[in-house]
This record gives C-alpha cells, sequence and structure tokens, in this order.
C-alpha cells in the first residue's frame, strides 16, 4: 500500500499502469502455482472420489471455525516475509511492479493472516488437474493484485500513511467473517460433490496427508533453520547427537514424500512409521525431562506444544501411515534396466561414445584454459 500509490509514481495515470503490472504478475504467478499444486496431486493419485471431497469439505470447516475463534488454533503455512523493498530501487518501475505481484501470488511465501488459502491450495491438489488448479488458485493473486486499488486516493504521503494506518486499525472480525463466509461456501459445495461421487482412493488419500505433513515439516525445518535449531537445543541432547539430527531429521521427512512421488507408497509408510516412533519415544523422554508442554519446532511454528497434542498428533499420521502400509499398492516409477539386445548394442556403443569424446573434450578444454591462466 505505500509502494504501489499514485504519490509514488507521480499521478493517477501512471499508477493505474503499475497496478495493472502488479496485478499481472500475481495472477499468473498465482495460476502457475495452481497448475503445480494440480499436477503434484495427479501424481498422488487425485482425484481421490468421496472421500477426497469430504476431507476438503472438513478442511474448509476447521479453518472455517478457527476464523470465527470457535474451534482450535490452526498452523497456516507461511514464510512470514515481505517482498524485498530494494526491488523497486534496482529495477524499473515496470519490472518492479511485476516483480512485486509475482511475490504475492504465492501466498505462502509471505504472510498470511488466514487459512482460507490453504484451503484452496488443497482443492487445487485434491482436483488432480493443472488446469482446474490454476482456475482455483488465480483469483487468490487477482484479488491480492488488485487491493493495491485501495490506494488511488493516495496522491500525498499524508494520505498515504492515513490510509496505512486506517487499514492497521480496521477491526478483525470483519475479515474473520469474510473468510469463515467463503469457508462455508466451501464445505456446502465439497458436501454435496460428495453425495455425488464414488467412493475411490482411500489409500491415494492417506499417502497424498503423509506426503503433505511431512514436506510441510521438512520444508519449515529448512526455512525456519533458526528456529529449528533453538527448538532442538532444548531437547538436551549430547553435541554430537544434535549435530547430526539438525540435518538428519528434515532429510528424513523429506524422504517420505520423495518415495511417494516415486511410486513407493508402502514404503513411505513404512519409512513415516519407523520416523514417528522415534519422534514419540523423544517425546516421552522430554516429557519426563521438562514437564507436560514439550520443545517441538516440527512445523517452523510455535517452539513448544502440549506432550499428549503432539503424541496424538502422531498417533493420527501413524494411522494414515497404516492404511498406507497395509492397503497401498507400490508402481515404481524407477526400474532396473534389462541386460542390452543384439538390437541395443549399436545405439549403446554411440551413446558410450558420445560420453567418452564429451569426458575427453571437457579434460582437454580445462587443460588449456588452466594453461592460459598461467600464461
Amino acid at each position: 500500500m505505500e509502494t504501489i500509490t499514485p504519490v509514488v509514481h507521480g499521478g493517477r495515470a501512471r499508477w493505474l499502469g503499475t497496478l495493472a503490472l502488479h496485478t499481472l504478475g500475481a495472477t499468473i504467478t498465482a495460476a502457475v502455482f495452481g497448475a503445480l499444486l494440480g499436477w503434484v496431486g495427479g501424481w498422488l493419485g487425485a482425484p481421490w472420489g468421496r472421500l477426497g471431497l469430504i476431507a476438503l469439505a472438513a478442511t474448509a470447516a476447521v479453518y472455517g471455525l478457527a476464523e470465527l475463534r470457535r474451534g482450535p488454533r490452526l498452523p497456516i503455512p507461511q514464510l512470514r516475509r515481505q517482498v524485498p523493498d530494494w526491488w523497486r530501487t534496482f529495477f524499473g518501475r515496470p519490472v518492479a511492479a511485476v516483480l512485486y505481484g509475482a511475490g504475492l501470488g504465492v501466498g505462502f511465501f509471505t504472510y498470511l493472516t488466514h487459512g482460507t488459502f490453504v484451503v484452496v491450495a488443497f482443492a487445487a491438489v485434491a482436483s488432480g488437474r493443472p488446469e482446474i488448479g490454476a482456475l482455483v488458485v488465480a483469483p487468490f493473486g487477482l484479488a491480492r493484485g488488485l487491493s493495491a486499488v485501495m490506494s488511488w486516493r493516495s496522491d500525498t504521503p499524508e494520505r498515504s500513511h492515513a490510509l496505512v494506518d486506517k487499514l492497521v486499525s480496521a477491526p478483525e472480525g470483519r475479515r474473520r467473517a469474510a473468510n469463515a463466509l467463503v469457508l462455508i461456501v466451501v464445505v456446502i459445495a465439497a458436501a454435496v460433490a460428495a453425495s455425488r461421487t464414488s467412493d475411490v482412493g482411500r489409500p491415494a488419500l492417506a499417502a497424498a496427508a503423509l506426503a503433505a505433513v511431512f514436506s510441510l515439516s521438512a520444508v519449515s525445518k529448512v526455512a525456519a533453520s533458526s528456529r529449528w535449531r533453538r527448538s532442538l537445543a532444548a531437547h538436551r541432547l549430547p553435541s554430537a547427537a544434535q549435530r547430526i539430527a539438525s540435518w538428519a531429521v528434515p532429510l528424513g521427512e523429506a524422504f517420505v514424500p520423495v518415495l511417494i512421488m516415486m511410486g513407493l507408497p508402502r514404503a513411505a509408510g513404512a519409512w513415516a512409521l519407523m520416523l514417528l516412533t522415534m519422534f514419540s519415544i523423544e517425546l516421552t523422554r522430554l516429557r519426563r525431562l521438562v514437564g507436560a508442554v514439550v520443545p517441538c519446532g516440527c512445523f517452523g511454528g510455535r517452539e513448544a506444544v502440549d506432550f499428549r497434542a503432539a503424541l496424538m498428533r502422531n498417533v493420527t499420521l501413524a494411522l494414515l501411515a497404516t492404511v498406507v502400509v497395509v492397503f497401498g499398492h507400490d508402481q515404481p516409477m524407477l526400474r532396473r534396466p534389462s541386460v542390452p539386445t543384439t538390437s541395443d548394442l549399436v545405439p549403446l556403443a554411440l551413446a558410450l561414445g558420445a560420453l567418452l569424446a564429451a569426458a575427453v573434450t571437457a579434460w582437454r578444454a580445462s587443460s588449456w584454459l588452466a594453461k592460459g591462466r598461467r600464461a
């Protein structure tokens, strides 16, 4: 609001052009992100039939209750960062406007105060189709880009500051009510669609849920590494074990979605069960050391959680992993190559010869360049 205003861009005419570019960048980025989510969902077996729609309705209902402060406080994945201020001084006006919009289009990369976008992203994944995902998420970018239209009267620095103060002091209840209303509509639409759809995809949905949870946990530890290290320090582990755990835990968690994406959900479920067992043992140890509130750092948010809530979360994930192990079907994306036949020998020899020639060329080029530097 303080950057894309008429006072910054020297009048409303130039500001309208900047606003259009800003909105275009946000909309395109949101659409591309939605298409990526739909593609990932398709890879994970979406759409998941009636059960997937029920899961969408349940997610929207839980976040809707949280908006009305009638339910538990739920995590909202986000990096809690602003788009870089130096963009507007380093780049020209058109490029900076597009970049600012692009940075806001993928909501999880900045600040999110409401869980509505989480439900929208889940709907894109559950569609299993990139084009549907793009259509679902693009309006978020469009609305976020057009939000700067509120600054159309900010033709002086005083009016610009007054607008920011007004937005900061605006009642939060209205925003929460509006988001809750949208989520209620999603609940109704998903419930109606579920009543008309066959029930398929239980193991695939459980595997997708595991992939989402462990991906979020791993990414949050990497993105908020300082918070993760502080939480890990509170575990009172030996220094060597703490150093290993700082990178081994997020790596092990990331292995779950990697296995699922490789078509090995049962192996991913077994690996997740092992991780959850280890995490639960560590939680029990911490319960004896520090009491009912234990250090966590699981999803990059709060650094301490209630022991019972953390243990119940692990039990729920373990049930999902058990469903995947028992009812899942492995379809490996990578297979061991077969022994080449007579007809394959000529292409194989040509390929090996090309690789050898490329290696020799690279070696000789590096040698010549080294001689040139010495000269």
